[in-house]
């Protein structure tokens, strides 16, 4: 999350006009993440997250929304979507879609190792996810899946040095000759990292940012949180972690065997994805309030670290 379109607070009144939230007390930009505008919004009605969607087609916002409202429903805890009065919960903010959403509360663990017990909480409650999303009636393929790696490496080609270049082309003939995409799938968070997880005492109070969120292997979503969770600084993996990730995700559903045996190319699919998005938002920069851009390294050592099997 981040602030590229700053909002005025005559703008913000005539938006909230046609909710029943109130009068406007505060709007707070928020600087994590890169993809929207995101602000905290407090109103006479309570405390709320305000999005302004900067990218995505407006065509394919209400899947998010949709989403998030069937998964509350299910009881996996996320910011379902506050309707306007006339129901609809995507209306136009400074001229591009936006939505209020739920604010949940607790506080990631960002910025520290994460406990045995809270990747205990996070690979149950992403099985109960991936199972409740099961029945979710609308798809949506992974935008940045293969055919965006090959694209986005493409793209970057001038951009990095040979061996960088060397390990992404070696990479992607790798990544083409795995034989993984007939593992069991479904909706996946495709982005949960440690800064979009919440925890209040001993409990996951909220799981946010689904805004990557698709259909693709639920293995690889485990992957994406084993990689963004249980990696040490030269990018290998801390083994008791991940192993308490990969026992706490399978006592909520039990893997076949094909996805055990396809689990560190998975890793390296994940390592890649990061790598290459990251690699992409640095050498092409967009202009923004509060723009925050990760470090694209953290994800090649990660990428070279699963390589050597580590």
């Amino acid at each position: 999350m981040s602030v590229y379109t700053p909002v005025s607070d005559a703008a913000l009144a005539a938006f909230l006009a046609d909710y029943d939230l109130g009068r406007p007390l505060r709007l707070t930009g928020i600087s994590a993440g890169v993809e929207n505008s995101n602000f905290f919004l407090d109103t006479e009605g309570g405390n709320t997250v305000l999005t302004i969607f900067e990218r995505l087609p407006i065509h394919e916002i209400p899947y998010f929304l949709d989403l998030t409202d069937w998964l509350g429903r299910a009881d996996i805890p996320c910011p379902r979507p506050i309707p306007a009065r006339d129901g609809r919960t995507l209306k136009t903010l400074c001229g591009k879609p936006a939505a209020i959403v739920q604010r949940l509360p607790g506080h990631s663990v960002e910025g520290r190792n994460p406990t045995a017990e809270e990747i205990t909480l996070l690979g149950r409650l992403l099985a109960r996810m991936h199972r409740a999303g099961q029945d979710f009636p609308v798809h949506r393929p992974n935008p940045a899946g293969p055919q965006w790696w090959l694209e986005t490496a493409q793209r970057l080609r001038a951009h990095l040095c040979r061996d960088d270049v060397a390990l992404v082309q070696d990479e992607l003939r790798e990544q083409g000759q795995n034989a993984c995409q007939h593992l069991p799938q479904g909706v996946i968070h495709a982005d949960l990292f440690p800064d979009n997880v919440l925890f209040s005492a001993d409990r996951i109070t909220g799981i946010i940012d689904f805004y990557y969120a698709c259909d693709d292997l639920w293995l690889y979503d485990l992957a994406i949180v084993a990689n963004a969770w249980c990696s040490r600084p030269d990018g290998s993996l801390d083994s008791t972690l991940s192993q308490t990730l990969w026992e706490a995700y399978t006592s909520e559903r039990p893997l076949v065997a094909e996805e055990e045996a396809c689990w560190f190319p998975l890793l390296r699919a994940a390592a890649l994805r990061f790598w290459l998005l990251r690699l992409d938002a640095q050498h092409f920069p967009r202009a923004g309030d509060l723009t925050q851009c990760k470090d694209p390294a953290e994800y090649q050592r990660i990428l070279l670290a699963r390589r050597e099997g580590c």
